[in-house]
């Protein structure tokens, strides 16, 4: 059989009823057929112009919205280029996805039976499209003729007035996201009552209070899927998915899935239970997860001390009540060459910002000096 890639699948799929509303967004509904055009104008006339938008995946704003997410992953030919995370395998680089095997159909199409993702149902998305948990949502969803609302970049009122509208029967996002429209529906909603059946994070460790929170205000199935950007999903709720083999040595997790090519890599810190449960204990590799976004702590630490008057600089990671866990940086200002002025906490928050995202933004920067 010819292996196809998700972008050729998800194209015939919405060929076959272009009348069909696929996404629900701020800009309202955006039918099959409709999508399918602005595939083929994205095809027709690939940066074209310095106007036009970006040729992919990894190009994309992380602003970007989700139908603009869809129509460049979908204007793809046989293969997507995503950028991993580097959790698994190093520093974050370019990857492609190709077309997809039959083991790895096989994984795909058990986690959406596990998660409760079938043909027909509305799958709400908060988690942004660029991001790797939001993209594989979107395409899954389309492929299986479900409906797609982005909650994505909305503000709390407008987030939760179209999800109230859309009455979606799943809900996924990163811990972080799923806290915030819980947040926002509890000061929005008043005492309408929404039942949503499937809550499904994942990216990032899901607590035990949020998990019951959402599950108590949604009257939802929460469900915690693992997995990385490397290695795809990996488990939900602790169960491997099919094709998935992960076995523990040393306290570490090393898994072999068909998203590995028959490789066995070292993914995070865990154990495996007596049960066969996996449970993810900690990362491997050093880097700190912000509210699913991830960085190295040491990076922020060259890069501070890159900067002229900067005698030493370190950080320490804190608990986080809505990111998880976020750094605090303790700067220590030396002797300035002549003409340079000390630097300000907000400007070295900007220099972070600029250089290595948002997410490595410490919570706070506590600068002092020293004189010699």
């Amino acid at each position: 059989m010819r292996r196809r890639g998700i972008g050729t699948v998800v194209r015939r799929r919405l060929a076959l009823r272009p009348g069909r509303v696929v996404l629900v967004d701020r800009e309202g509904t955006l039918r099959a057929g409709d999508l399918l055009d602005l595939v083929r104008l994205r095809r027709a006339t690939p940066g074209s112009s310095p106007h036009s938008v970006p040729l992919g995946l990894a190009d994309l704003p992380a602003t970007a919205p989700l139908r603009q997410v869809l129509v460049t992953a979908l204007a793809a030919d046989g293969e997507l280029l995503l950028r991993s995370s580097g959790t698994t395998l190093g520093q974050p680089r370019l990857q492609r996805r190709g077309p997809l095997s039959a083991k790895q159909l096989v994984m795909l199409l058990d986690l959406a039976r596990r998660v409760g993702l079938r043909p027909g149902r509305t799958v709400a998305s908060a988690a942004p499209g660029v991001h790797g948990h939001g993209l594989q949502v979107a395409l899954g969803a389309l492929g299986l003729g479900a409906v797609l609302v982005d909650l994505s970049h909305l503000p709390s009122r407008p987030r939760i007035e179209l999800l109230h509208r859309t009455s979606p029967d799943l809900l996924t996002g990163v811990p972080v996201h799923l806290s915030d429209v819980l947040t926002a529906d509890l000061e929005h909603a008043a005492k309408r009552s929404l039942r949503i059946p499937h809550v499904i994070s994942g990216s990032d460790r899901l607590d035990d209070e949020l998990r019951a929170d959402l599950a108590r205000r949604f009257r939802a199935r929460v469900h915690d899927v693992y997995g990385t950007s490397e290695t795809g999903s990996l488990t939900v709720d602790g169960k491997p998915l099919r094709g998935v083999r992960i076995r523990e040595s040393d306290g570490l997790l090393h898994v072999r899935s068909p998203f590995t090519a028959g490789r066995e890599i070292v993914t995070d810190r865990g154990k495996v239970t007596a049960r066969g449960r996996v449970v993810v204990q900690g990362r491997a590799d050093g880097q700190i997860s912000s509210g699913g976004m991830l960085h190295h702590p040491h990076e922020v630490a060259w890069l501070l001390h890159e900067r002229p008057g900067v005698r030493a600089a370190q950080l320490r990671a804190v608990p986080d009540a809505r990111f998880g866990l976020r750094t605090i940086a303790e700067v220590e200002i030396g002797e300035l060459p002549a003409g340079v002025d000390p630097p300000t906490a907000e400007e070295l928050r900007a220099l972070i910002h600029d250089r290595l995202g948002p997410a490595a933004v410490p919570r706070q920067i506590l600068l002092s000096t020293r004189e010699d």
